[in-house]
């Protein structure tokens, strides 16, 4: 097909009669920058989770790779999506880390193999593919684990093979409402400062903040601030560090190597009557580097509304 300078044009029900696929958008003509995406609409609700492209060059050379989050916390659960386009067989290699595990290192570990062309999308990820397959450190009891999810394969390297995740929560009406993001290679993870914007906490919204120390460098913590802009009044209203925060988020912001944590209801909690705004997370120490991502809920409180996100990436 061919597009003009700024047009746009969307495949309504791309894939058809197929139940699960993967896309290759390639420019055949022409010198014009693109850009492409995808939505996975949900039949009940049409609630819709938007899809990020991957850049296959992204992908080269790269031995590992961070899924910011995985996740089984009360109506949340997270489906796991892993395909290769590559036109190797791979085995890859996952590491859950969650403080709500039980080994010593709090690590749950499984694998999968990905034949040429495949892709697996495992729904309910801890509960189907490591709790009901006896993986060790996955407690009995379903509920209270969230952490990062790291991948490698077992011989060669991550060329073609891209990861996501798609972190749902039951409408109740037997739909879902969920957010889907993939993860990153090594050496594409942030280093210095970044910035998280569209945060909002009203009636209608609520919003929370994450970071992940990629432990891709060694086993060393990493430090973080968090400057707090109220977006109205573009002010500086607060900063957050290892001084201020509350016991519900000791630790959060000194990151142990491969640990994640959230900060929920960050506007509400630290910059409190600011009702939208953005956030600069600073790395002060440590040599891993880190992801951060925010994540905008509907309803003003946990149980309110329909409690559907949208996912914030954080930008350099």
């Amino acid at each position: 097909m061919e597009l003009g300078p700024g047009e746009f044009h969307q495949f309504s029900q791309v894939l058809k009669t197929l139940a699960n696929g993967y896309v290759r958008v390639e420019r055949v003509d022409r010198r014009a920058p693109f850009y492409a995406y995808g939505v996975i609409n949900d039949q009940a609700n049409s609630d819709g989770s938007f899809v990020f492209p991957v850049a296959a060059g992204s992908l080269e050379g790269s031995l590992r790779h961070t899924l910011p989050v995985i996740v089984e916390i009360n109506e949340f659960s997270s489906e796991l999506t892993a395909a290769n386009f590559s036109e190797e067989e791979k085995t890859l290699h996952f590491d859950f880390v969650a403080e709500g595990l039980t080994t010593a290192d709090r690590t749950a570990r499984f694998r999968l193999r990905l034949e040429p062309g495949r892709q697996r999308i495992i729904p309910d990820v801890i509960d189907t593919e490591m709790r009901r397959k006896g993986i060790e450190g996955v407690p009995a009891g379903r509920g209270g684990l969230a952490g990062a999810l790291f991948a490698r394969v077992e011989s060669g390297d991550m060329n073609g093979i891209v990861i996501g995740a798609r972190t749902s929560s039951s409408d109740g009406r037997g739909g879902q409402y969920g957010v889907f993001y993939n993860a990153v290679p090594d050496g594409a993870a942030f280093t210095g400062s970044v910035w998280i914007d569209a945060l909002q906490q009203n009636q209608e919204n609520r919003s929370n903040l994450a970071l992940v120390n990629t432990g891709e460098v060694d086993d060393s913590p990493s430090l973080f601030e968090i400057d707090i802009y109220d977006g109205a009044a573009g002010m500086l209203v607060e900063t957050v560090t290892m001084d201020n925060v509350g016991p519900a988020d000791a630790g959060g912001l000194r990151l142990a190597a491969r640990r994640w944590h959230q900060f929920n209801g960050i506007l509400s909690k630290y910059a409190r009557g600011t009702t939208q705004g953005y956030v600069r997370v600073r790395r002060i120490s440590g040599n891993n580097p880190f992801l951060a991502y925010g994540v905008v809920n509907d309803g003003g409180a946990p149980g309110q509304r329909s409690g559907d996100g949208a996912y914030v990436p954080a930008r350099r």
